[in-house]
């Protein structure tokens, strides 16, 4: 009984962050960070102004998901390409992992995260983008 009262304490034990993503360019930032639980938050700036401020929200499966898309694609094996040359305003983008299998911090410029193996995961990281709200109202 004593186990049992101690595993259910620790699934209802604080969230975590097990996953950021930031990036930086000319003006424009964003950030993404997810939780353990699936809670995260989606944030932009336009030249130190803020512009969205979303929450985002995984199931389990999701988290599951992308800790093992990561796993696959060597995420924490990436690094800069040495043959790359930035732009001059090129900015960096930034993927921090904390899950249990996998813990690293990787910073690639902003093109790099297209090419290779890192293109899977940049792509998973813009999926998570809000949707821009489209206006449906019609002209009459």
């Amino acid at each position: 009984m004593r186990c049992l009262l101690l595993l259910s304490l620790a699934a209802c034990g604080p969230s975590r962050v097990v996953l950021k993503w930031w990036s930086t360019g000319a003006g424009t930032n964003e950030r993404i960070e997810i939780k353990n639980s699936g809670h995260g938050n989606y944030t932009s700036t336009n030249n130190g102004v803020p512009e969205k401020d979303e929450p985002v929200i995984l199931t389990d499966d999701q988290i599951h998901e992308i800790d093992e898309l990561f796993l696959s694609q060597g995420a924490c094996q990436l690094h800069h390409d040495p043959e790359y040359t930035p732009r001059s305003d090129e900015g960096q983008t930034t993927l921090e992992l904390a899950f249990p299998d996998q813990a690293c911090k990787v910073v690639l410029w902003n093109t790099e995260w297209n090419r290779g193996r890192a293109q899977s995961i940049a792509e998973t990281m813009h999926s998570m983008r809000p949707l821009r709200l489209q206006n449906t109202t019609r002209q009459r």
